[in-house]
């Protein structure tokens, strides 16, 4: 009966070590987006003067820039990465600026690292009687990313 009893006790802390683990490991996975992860917009216009009032959008949440051009911080909640889903450490987002006067602005692919706050700059180009509907800009993925890819040190 002894003997039982220690392989049944035994065998239950190698399942709890085992579920602890598990556990931990599903939540780095689950857990893509540590607390702290988020995007601060500075719209500037060609003069590198701050934007007041300009209508920042981040995965479908809506913000307003301050009289110095910037919106509150906008928490990341669900980091994707376009480049690599695989890749947990950073991640892209799209962001929209409008405001009145200034023909609106897009930028694709804006990098965002896991648990920091990432302020990005975007200019904002004035109305004018040119036929510019909009501006884009595409941000390339961190340099590490790229150097990965052509296998360079």
């Amino acid at each position: 009966m002894k003997a039982t009893f220690k392989n049944v006790a035994a065998a239950l802390s190698v399942l709890a070590v085992i579920m602890v683990g598990l556990i931990t490991v599903d939540g780095l996975a689950v857990a893509n987006v540590s607390a702290g992860t988020a995007l601060r917009v500075y719209v500037v216009d060609l003069n590198n003067n701050p934007v007041h009032n300009a209508q920042v959008t981040v995965n479908g949440a809506t913000f307003y820039t301050d009289n110095k051009g910037l919106s509150p911080a906008i928490d990341i909640k669900n980091l994707s990465n376009c480049y690599d889903s695989a890749i947990t450490e950073w991640g892209t987002v799209s962001v929209t600026v409008k405001c009145d006067g200034y023909v609106p602005s897009l930028v694709f692919n804006a990098v965002v690292y896991n648990a920091q706050t990432r302020k990005l700059t975007v200019k904002a180009y004035p109305r004018d009687d040119s036929d510019l509907p909009y501006t884009i800009f595409v941000e390339s993925p961190p340099d590490s990313y790229v150097k990965g890819l052509l296998n360079v040190k």
